[in-house]
């Protein structure tokens, strides 16, 4: 079964406007955070600038404390910890980028931000001002967070996104090879899942990837949304959209037998790695047509290309950059980059 694959990191410019939008629940998950006793240091160095553990911390605070909730354990929270490292790791290599390339953000592009995220939360400006006030994080910081999120955007605006194209003969080859052969009865099943594949035979390597596994299930158990937490976790496209129940993989289709809509399933382990999955719904087979696919497959097939150019990007700036991952977290890098590249989950 063809599918797109998509990079956490792909999706994180998206996702850290939607953590500056909601405020008020960041600024108070980093004041928990901070009346915890935290001993800072630096968790990674990344050319002249540095990732601090209090960093780290904060952006995975909100994150843990409902991971232990839902029973994480101390492996499972330390996987999340290196993924949230590993974010911030990629933002100050865009950051060192855009400031020898003499990229900035000025105060209309700032502004037009803050009317968007207002209008969006249906507030004018000065109410969500007195929101962001109210719940202990300053003005003028959240305008600087919102600043260097712009800068992000732009420079993967300007250095990835332009070079991507999906033509026309891409988008009908993808759905002769996905649709020509489609069934026309039986049932069909709407999946999302959280793949992720070992990256070698080593049991280490398996293990790995099943923490990660495990760890994504466990936020998703502590309530953050599926998608959310697969786009960051999964080495595969995290919706799959309708799938004919007899065009699934065998261990698809065992998992999903007993499963019922919105429910999830526990890590499946693999020959190649492990995978979540959730089922979002169940119907009769309606067979797509062309002109019914071929945007969402224009999407998936841009996303695609997307990924591949944004890690080739990123790759750049770490071969450009001095990046060395302090204490546990050189640790955790050491056991992740045990080797090569991961086959694709099935």
């Amino acid at each position: 079964m063809a599918s797109f694959r998509r990079s956490r990191r792909a999706a994180l410019p998206a996702a850290l406007l939607a953590v500056l939008a909601a405020a008020p629940a960041t600024a108070r998950a980093e004041e928990a955070a901070s009346e915890s006793q935290v001993v800072d240091g630096i968790a990674a160095q990344v050319g002249t600038d540095v990732v601090l553990v209090s960093d780290v911390t904060r952006l995975a605070a909100p994150i843990e404390v409902k991971m232990r909730e839902a029973g994480a354990n101390d492996s499972e929270l330390a996987m999340m910890r290196g993924d949230v490292l590993e974010r911030l790791i990629d933002r100050k290599l865009i950051a060192l980028f855009a400031k020898r390339a003499e990229i900035q953000v000025n105060d209309l592009e700032i502004d037009e931000a803050v009317a968007g995220i207002a209008a969006e939360n249906e507030m004018t400006t000065d109410q969500l001002r007195a929101s962001v006030e109210a719940q202990g994080l300053g003005w003028d910081a959240y305008r600087q967070r919102l600043g260097e999120e712009i800068l992000q955007q732009k420079v993967v605006a300007g250095m990835v996104r332009s070079k991507v194209r999906v033509e026309d003969a891409e988008v009908r080859a993808f759905y002769e090879q996905r649709f020509g052969d489609q069934p026309t009865t039986g049932e069909e099943v709407h999946l999302q899942h959280i793949a992720v594949a070992a990256k070698t035979d080593k049991p280490e390597a398996k293990k790995a990837a099943c923490d990660r596994a495990r760890s994504g299930l466990g936020r998703v158990r502590a309530g953050e949304e599926f998608l959310s937490v697969a786009r960051e976790v999964s080495e595969g496209s995290p919706d799959l959209g309708y799938v004919p129940i007899a065009s699934l993989a065998p261990w698809m289709a065992e998992a999903v037998g007993g499963m019922s809509p919105g429910s999830v399933s526990g890590v499946l382990e693999l020959p190649v790695g492990c995978a979540v999955l959730r089922l979002v719904d169940r119907r009769e087979v309606q067979p797509v047509s062309f002109e019914q696919a071929q945007e969402r497959i224009r999407q998936g097939l841009f996303e695609q290309k997307f990924e591949k150019e944004f890690e080739a990007f990123l790759e750049k700036l770490r071969k450009q950059t001095y990046v060395e991952r302090k204490g546990a977290f050189a640790d955790a890098a050491r056991i992740d980059a045990s080797a090569g590249a991961a086959p694709r989950l099935q």
